[in-house]
């Protein structure tokens, strides 16, 4: 499988110093507890999909009372997991949440890391949204048929765009490829590091598809600049606008779930109380409003049941990958 790994390259580096956001955002002395400061980690760049969730968060509790003091921190690289090290490294801190998601997943696999999500304490899934492609508004396929003809042709010639390596646009066009008879190592996926990114390579003519979330094309799907393919979804799930991989005639449903997790060290007290935070979040209208805007459908795991989940995904995750490391 060839990977032209661009924006993905430079985060596979080890990263040696705690940013100074996160110092800055998470003092070392007492914070008095979630309610009074909390700092939500951002394991890639602004306008990702993660980041979506983490503002939405942070304007619910803040508007609505909830936390006296909510930061977002971004904190890119290796596929995320450098935002991962650095909550694990936060020890006992009760004050600190980091989004995690199906691209978290992946990301652990894709690096090698040595830090899992059977380092950190899982609080709750928050929701899920689904990868859509999308082709250039001038791409000459008419159908998904047409797209998926020329596809196999010619696969290590039809170069494909998404976000990181082991992301969900990453395993969803593995996914595509295996559903449809192609080799998921013969596939050329191309990896950057946001949707402006994957974007642009569709403008010109890098790509000849690209992968993304929902929210970060609907504006391009709008203004025409795009053209939908489908979306990897149920054929009964959220309206996209556009037509399911199922609806097509292929059976490809890949969900992307987000939710959050704390540091290891922290007493089930303060666990629980983490999330009786976000449960009162999403009782709150700004969180609807979110959930509405976003093309989100909300799935909520708390505690062990999600611990229970991460540890399915990632069998799943290592299943599909199995065949490209």
């Amino acid at each position: 499988m060839k990977w032209t790994k661009r924006g993905a390259l430079l985060g596979i580096a080890l990263v040696v110093a705690l940013p100074i956001a996160i110092s800055d955002a998470i003092s070392s002395e007492g914070t008095g507890g979630p309610r009074a400061s909390l700092t939500l980690l951002v394991p890639g760049s602004a306008g990702g999909g993660y980041d979506s969730l983490a503002r939405e968060s942070q304007q619910a509790l803040r508007t609505n009372g909830i936390s006296g003091n909510i930061q977002v921190v971004n904190v890119p690289g290796a596929s995320g997991t450098v935002g991962l090290e650095q909550l694990i490294e936060m020890g006992d801190r009760d004050n600190a949440a980091l989004i995690v998601g199906s691209a978290m997943v992946g990301g652990i696999e894709i690096t090698g890391s040595e830090s899992t999500l059977d380092d950190v304490t899982p609080l709750l899934s928050m929701t899920t949204d689904y990868p859509v492609f999308v082709l250039p508004a001038n791409s000459p396929y008419e159908s998904i048929d047409d797209f998926v003809n020329a596809w196999k042709e010619n696969p290590a010639g039809f170069p494909i765009g998404g976000g990181a390596l082991g992301n969900i646009d990453h395993l969803a066009a593995l996914q595509f490829a295996k559903t449809v008879g192609i080799d998921p190592k013969e596939v050329n996926y191309i990896a950057y590091s946001g949707g402006g990114e994957v974007l642009g390579a569709m403008l010109s003519d890098t790509v000849k598809a690209g992968v993304s979330g929902f929210a970060e094309v609907a504006d391009q799907l709008e203004a025409g600049t795009v053209k939908p393919l489908a979306v990897a979804s149920e054929a009964d799930g959220p309206d996209f606008g556009m037509p399911t991989f199922s609806e097509l005639g292929y059976d490809i449903v890949v969900p992307n779930w987000r939710g959050l997790v704390a540091p290891p060290g922290i007493t089930d007290e303060q666990r629980d109380e983490l999330i009786s935070m976000f449960q009162e979040m999403r009782q709150a209208e700004e969180w609807d409003l979110a959930v509405e805007r976003q093309q989100w459908a909300e799935d909520v795991r708390e505690g062990e049941e999600f611990r229970n989940f991460i540890d399915e995904d990632v069998a799943r995750t290592r299943d599909l990958l199995k065949d490209t490391l």
